[in-house]
């Protein structure tokens, strides 16, 4: 421990906490500068990756089908289904299952409703607002267990 005088703080700790802020910048700031990064935990340099913007937007991703949500795509309400059909289209099924009808204000109807205002923003024009309220459904493993079971 250094002398201090007149209650100075020893002058080591400022030093070394500025030595580690500048070591800390440089290992954050280089590596952008590069344009790659270093993983210590893997001790490996990661280079980036770039993603390609299309004109096709989003064309839906993979998913495992499921049966009730195929049959919300085939519904022939297309363009004019609303977040009401959707939650009735799903409770019908469960009743036939002999499951609960879903909880009003429960998590998977607040992402459903989601989903379904957002329909149209989806980038999918190949499919009606039905197909893909389905698509966006059969993309979440959370919600589609939460309507199905």
């Amino acid at each position: 421990m250094a002398l201090c005088f007149f209650g100075q703080r020893a002058l080591r700790r400022p030093r070394l906490l500025a030595t580690m802020g500048l070591g800390a910048t440089a290992l954050l700031v280089l590596p952008a500068l590069l344009g790659h990064c270093f993983c210590a935990c893997h001790q490996k340099v990661l280079f980036p990756l770039r993603t390609v913007a299309s004109a096709e937007g989003n064309l839906g991703g993979d998913f495992w089908p499921h049966p009730w949500a195929e049959e919300l795509a085939a519904s022939d309400k297309g363009e004019s289904i609303t977040f009401d059909d959707v939650v009735d289209h799903f409770n019908t099924r469960r009743e036939a299952d002999g499951l609960e009808p879903l909880e009003p204000m429960s998590s998977p109807l607040v992402i459903l409703e989601g989903i379904v205002d957002n329909a149209q923003l989806s980038g999918q024009s190949n499919m009606n607002k039905a197909q893909r309220i389905a698509d966006g459904i059969q993309a979440s493993s959370f919600l589609l267990s939460e309507l199905t079971s």
